[in-house]
């Protein structure tokens, strides 16, 4: 008799659609001053002093993909695991080993894959960087995509979020032997280098991208550091710091790099981010 009763209230109730989900790919191109990268090309008339560079690496760190509905809100999109996606953070990675050497891999990505609830979307969020409930763990025993040394500093700061790595090639002879764009959380405090913080770093340097208007399946998203390093002598470096913008506060060669990234640095405010742009 019970049976029956729930049978029959069953009957009465409405029935709730199940959404499906469907697919979504999000498609990157990279670029130098608006050329294509290539690991073999020469990019031209970039920084304040028009410099001639190679390029050498190319690779960003991806994660918090979201699609953007009609009403304004944020839908998580479940990226497919592979070998340049894990757990929510992926690796767009334009560099096919060949000028980057040691450091670089053969094995190009250039989307972003996943699914989202069945809907509609008029746009995208993501943020470029890592989270840090994983950004200070070991790279010799992460997994694939994070298991890149060339892509991590130390435990303490974690990986390089954003690795562009320009070599001029009218340098001097005392000149820097690159200009090398590297993004990452920084002020982060722990014992040592090889400790991991506790708590998140002060200055984590997450970039927010964020397009209202964006159709995956017609656009593509142009990834170009030429509107970042702008204000920037790409043959010259600030003595004793590390060549090019490495994200920490006492390299002034970041002054007018971060803010174009979105990022406040040091008594600087963070600008609109330049570097991913909607094509």
């Amino acid at each position: 008799m019970k049976l029956a009763c729930s049978a029959a209230l069953a009957a009465l109730l409405p029935v709730t659609a199940v959404l499906a989900d469907q697919p979504v790919t999000i498609n990157f191109a990279a670029e130098i001053g608006g050329q294509p990268f290539a690991s073999d090309a020469t990019f031209n008339g970039l920084g304040m002093s028009n410099a001639e560079v190679n390029g050498t690496d190319f690779r960003l760190y991806a994660s918090d993909v979201a699609m953007i509905a009609t009403d304004g809100s944020r839908v998580p999109v479940t990226l497919t695991e592979s070998a340049f996606q894990h757990d929510g953070t992926a690796l767009l990675d334009f560099e096919d080993g060949s000028a980057a050497r040691a450091n670089g891999t053969a094995p190009v990505n250039t989307v972003l894959t996943g699914t989202v609830p069945e809907g509609d979307y008029t746009g995208v969020s993501f943020k470029i960087g890592v989270p840090f409930e994983v950004n200070h763990g070991d790279p010799t025993v992460a997994p694939t995509p994070l298991n890149l040394t060339s892509m991590f500093w130390n435990w303490r700061g974690g990986y390089k979020f954003v690795r562009i790595d320009m070599v001029p090639t009218d340098r001097s002879a005392d000149g820097p032997k690159g200009w090398f764009l590297h993004l990452g959380s920084t002020m982060c405090a722990s014992d040592g280098k090889t400790d991991a913080p506790a708590a998140p770093c002060k200055n984590p340097n997450l970039m927010e991208v964020t397009f209202d208007g964006f159709d995956p399946a017609t656009q593509v998203l142009v990834i170009d550091p030429a509107p970042v390093v702008a204000e920037v002598d790409l043959r010259t470096n600030t003595p004793e710091t590390s060549p090019g913008c490495m994200s920490f506060p006492n390299d002034s060669d970041c002054n007018t790099v971060l803010p174009k990234l979105g990022l406040p640095f040091n008594e600087v405010a963070a600008g609109e981010q330049q570097l991913i742009a909607v094509r």
